[in-house]
């Protein structure tokens, strides 16, 4: 027979077992929620906002630990993230320093966006104000604003929740996982996201999942990895092809998402045959395809 001892702990929030040795001082913070140690904040493709007016904070905190919340969005759909009025008003009255480097975080990563923080406050919705001057609660904002806008402030109230007074927020370290980082956003946002998030919050690592071509053309090859499912396994693949700069067409048809062409199948189809029918001979069928071919860009397979 064999036996062991082992000790059961309670370190802050978290109870643990651990055999008999002793842990390096350096694990110490990764049991305290509160810590700025470890952080790790991950949002799923769902991401809602809870109404200002049905959020409880105190039951929330009696059924997740807050390091569990700050990941409970990739595994429940249901979940929903912690609303900005809920806690930012606090800081206002109670440390303006942090309030103001909440605003300026929230303004940088929505800078060119069309939309502000305006600091006001209708009907427990902040208001955020419109290139044209409209201001527009954050409920009436288009899903791609709320999406994004949403994730973000629950990030930052993460950052808040953590990080040690007399530190600035944005020298706050950590990991940020989003899934379908582009969701609902204008094309032109969506070459830009990436770029405003890294420039905000420079030291949280972001880790993205994205379809979308104009947010892969926004960066360097050896920062995408490409997921593909060979022989009923997921394997990560980095491909060594240069794509930073290139259209949205020229990057899908790539070996990253692999289409053969960017056409209507409909129209493929009849270009496939108008040049089959040419190389035979047909003088009519080789008009019809140069007719066609002028109607749009070039749509062959092609790598970058």
């Amino acid at each position: 027979m064999f036996s062991s001892q082992i000790y059961v702990h309670r370190r802050g929030e978290v109870e643990r077992f651990e055999y008999a040795t002793v842990d390096a001082p350096e694990w110490e913070g990764i049991y305290e929620s509160g810590n700025d140690a470890y952080f790790m904040v991950g949002y799923g493709a769902t991401r809602r906002v809870e109404r200002p007016e049905t959020f409880d904070s105190g039951a929330r905190s009696k059924s997740r630990l807050p390091r569990s919340q700050r990941v409970q969005g990739l595994f429940e759909d249901s979940y929903s993230l912690i609303p900005l009025s809920s806690w930012l008003p606090t800081y206002k009255s109670r440390n303006k320093g942090r309030y103001a480097q909440v605003v300026h975080l929230l303004n940088r990563v929505l800078f060119n966006s069309g939309y502000l923080f305006t600091d006001e406050i209708e009907g427990g919705d902040y208001l955020f104000k419109g290139r044209g001057g409209a201001k527009i609660p954050f409920q009436a904002l288009s899903d791609g604003y709320r999406a994004l806008i949403g994730w973000v402030a629950d990030l930052l109230y993460h950052v808040c929740f953590t990080c040690p007074n007399g530190k600035k927020l944005v020298d706050n370290r950590g990991i940020a996982m989003v899934d379908e980082v582009d969701l609902h956003l204008h094309p032109g946002w969506q070459m830009r996201i990436v770029e405003s998030l890294a420039r905000a919050l420079p030291n949280i690592q972001f880790i993205f999942t994205s379809h979308s071509p104009l947010v892969a053309g926004s960066l360097e090859w050896m920062n995408v990895i490409v997921m593909r499912n060979k022989r009923g396994a997921v394997v990560a693949e980095r491909l060594e092809q240069p794509i930073h700069g290139l259209d949205a067409d020229q990057l899908l048809l790539t070996d990253m998402f692999g289409l053969e062409s960017t056409r209507a199948g409909a129209k493929n189809k009849k270009l496939k045959q108008l040049s089959l029918d040419a190389r035979s001979g047909d003088a009519k069928a080789a008009l019809a395809l140069l007719r066609e071919m002028s109607k749009g860009g070039e749509s062959g397979r092609r790598t970058a």
